[in-house]
Protein backbone atom coordinates (compact mmCIF):
# COMPACT_ATOMS: atom_id res chain seq x y z
CA UNK A 1 0.00 0.00 0.00
CA UNK A 2 1.05 3.58 -0.56
CA UNK A 3 0.48 6.55 1.75
CA UNK A 4 0.95 10.22 0.99
CA UNK A 5 1.22 12.60 3.95
CA UNK A 6 0.71 16.25 2.99
CA UNK A 7 1.05 19.09 5.46
CA UNK A 8 -1.13 22.10 4.68
CA UNK A 9 0.40 25.08 2.93
CA UNK A 10 1.54 28.26 4.66
CA UNK A 11 -1.37 29.89 6.49
CA UNK A 12 -2.25 33.22 8.05
CA UNK A 13 -0.57 33.98 11.37
CA UNK A 14 -2.20 32.53 14.46
CA UNK A 15 -4.75 34.88 16.00
CA UNK A 16 -7.50 33.52 18.24
CA UNK A 17 -9.04 30.82 16.03
CA UNK A 18 -6.46 28.27 14.92
CA UNK A 19 -9.09 26.17 13.10
CA UNK A 20 -10.13 29.13 10.95
CA UNK A 21 -6.72 30.13 9.61
CA UNK A 22 -6.70 30.31 5.80
CA UNK A 23 -3.91 29.63 3.33
CA UNK A 24 -1.92 32.59 2.07
CA UNK A 25 -1.12 32.88 -1.64
CA UNK A 26 2.43 31.54 -1.20
CA UNK A 27 0.94 28.55 0.61
CA UNK A 28 -1.44 27.85 -2.27
CA UNK A 29 1.41 27.98 -4.78
CA UNK A 30 3.59 25.66 -2.68
CA UNK A 31 0.77 23.10 -2.45
CA UNK A 32 0.13 23.25 -6.20
CA UNK A 33 3.85 22.68 -6.80
CA UNK A 34 3.46 19.28 -5.09
CA UNK A 35 0.50 18.14 -7.21
CA UNK A 36 2.65 16.52 -9.91
CA UNK A 37 4.12 14.13 -7.33
CA UNK A 38 0.71 12.74 -6.41
CA UNK A 39 -1.13 9.93 -8.17
CA UNK A 40 -4.89 9.34 -8.00
CA UNK A 41 -5.83 7.86 -4.62
CA UNK A 42 -8.52 5.49 -3.39
CA UNK A 43 -8.82 7.10 0.06
CA UNK A 44 -8.50 10.82 0.84
CA UNK A 45 -8.53 11.96 4.49
CA UNK A 46 -8.31 15.53 5.74
CA UNK A 47 -8.35 17.56 8.93
CA UNK A 48 -11.48 19.73 9.24
CA UNK A 49 -9.38 22.88 9.86
CA UNK A 50 -9.77 25.51 7.12
CA UNK A 51 -6.15 25.54 5.91
CA UNK A 52 -6.15 21.74 5.55
CA UNK A 53 -9.49 21.79 3.70
CA UNK A 54 -8.13 24.45 1.34
CA UNK A 55 -5.01 22.35 0.76
CA UNK A 56 -7.15 19.28 0.05
CA UNK A 57 -9.31 21.28 -2.35
CA UNK A 58 -6.20 22.22 -4.34
CA UNK A 59 -5.13 18.56 -4.52
CA UNK A 60 -8.58 17.17 -5.31
CA UNK A 61 -8.20 17.29 -9.13
CA UNK A 62 -5.00 15.24 -8.86
CA UNK A 63 -6.31 12.91 -6.12
CA UNK A 64 -9.41 12.15 -8.18
CA UNK A 65 -11.84 11.87 -5.25
CA UNK A 66 -13.45 14.00 -2.53
CA UNK A 67 -11.66 14.29 0.81
CA UNK A 68 -13.29 12.90 3.95
CA UNK A 69 -12.92 15.16 6.98
CA UNK A 70 -11.82 13.49 10.20
CA UNK A 71 -11.30 15.07 13.62
CA UNK A 72 -8.49 12.63 14.43
CA UNK A 73 -6.29 14.63 12.03
CA UNK A 74 -6.40 17.94 13.91
CA UNK A 75 -3.07 19.17 15.32
CA UNK A 76 -3.81 18.39 18.97
CA UNK A 77 -4.76 14.75 18.42
CA UNK A 78 -2.41 11.96 19.49
CA UNK A 79 -0.56 10.10 16.77
CA UNK A 80 -2.33 6.89 17.86
CA UNK A 81 -5.65 8.32 16.64
CA UNK A 82 -4.27 8.95 13.14
CA UNK A 83 -2.60 5.53 13.11
CA UNK A 84 -5.90 3.86 14.04
CA UNK A 85 -7.61 5.77 11.24
CA UNK A 86 -5.06 4.47 8.73
CA UNK A 87 -5.32 0.91 10.02
CA UNK A 88 -9.11 0.99 9.68
CA UNK A 89 -8.90 1.36 5.90
CA UNK A 90 -8.02 -1.10 3.17
CA UNK A 91 -7.19 1.42 0.45
CA UNK A 92 -4.33 0.71 -1.90
CA UNK A 93 -3.37 4.40 -2.02
CA UNK A 94 -4.23 6.98 0.66
CA UNK A 95 -3.67 10.74 0.90
CA UNK A 96 -3.78 12.37 4.34
CA UNK A 97 -3.83 16.18 4.61
CA UNK A 98 -3.16 17.59 8.05
CA UNK A 99 -0.87 19.44 10.43
CA UNK A 100 2.25 19.28 12.52
CA UNK A 101 3.19 18.06 14.98
CA UNK A 102 0.81 15.19 14.15
CA UNK A 103 1.96 14.42 10.60
CA UNK A 104 5.68 14.56 11.38
CA UNK A 105 5.12 12.30 14.39
CA UNK A 106 3.08 9.89 12.27
CA UNK A 107 5.79 9.86 9.58
CA UNK A 108 8.51 9.14 12.14
CA UNK A 109 6.47 6.43 13.85
CA UNK A 110 5.59 4.65 10.62
CA UNK A 111 9.19 4.49 9.39
CA UNK A 112 10.69 3.89 12.85
CA UNK A 113 12.76 7.09 12.88
CA UNK A 114 11.74 8.81 16.11
CA UNK A 115 12.03 12.59 15.76
CA UNK A 116 14.40 12.60 12.79
CA UNK A 117 11.97 13.53 9.99
CA UNK A 118 9.97 16.74 9.61
CA UNK A 119 7.25 17.84 7.20
CA UNK A 120 7.54 21.54 6.44
CA UNK A 121 4.48 23.50 5.30
CA UNK A 122 3.29 22.00 2.00
CA UNK A 123 5.67 19.09 2.64
CA UNK A 124 4.72 15.81 0.99
CA UNK A 125 5.97 12.36 1.99
CA UNK A 126 5.38 9.07 0.20
CA UNK A 127 5.50 5.83 2.19
CA UNK A 128 4.93 2.19 1.28
CA UNK A 129 3.99 -0.71 3.54
CA UNK A 130 2.09 -3.98 3.66
CA UNK A 131 0.20 -2.63 6.70
CA UNK A 132 0.36 0.57 8.73
CA UNK A 133 2.09 -0.11 12.04
CA UNK A 134 5.02 1.62 13.81
CA UNK A 135 8.30 0.85 12.07
CA UNK A 136 6.57 -1.07 9.28
CA UNK A 137 6.76 1.48 6.46
CA UNK A 138 9.46 2.53 4.02
CA UNK A 139 9.91 6.20 3.18
CA UNK A 140 10.05 6.39 -0.61
CA UNK A 141 10.62 10.15 -0.79
CA UNK A 142 10.08 13.42 1.07
CA UNK A 143 9.51 16.71 -0.76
Amino acid sequence: MRLYLLRHGEAEPYQTDDAGRALVEAGRRAVLDKADFLEPVSRFLCSPYLRARQTAELMKPRAGIEPVLDDSLTPEQPVEAALSLLQAGEAETTLVVGHNPLLSQLLCDLVGERGTLHLHTAGLACLEAEDWFPGGATLMWLR
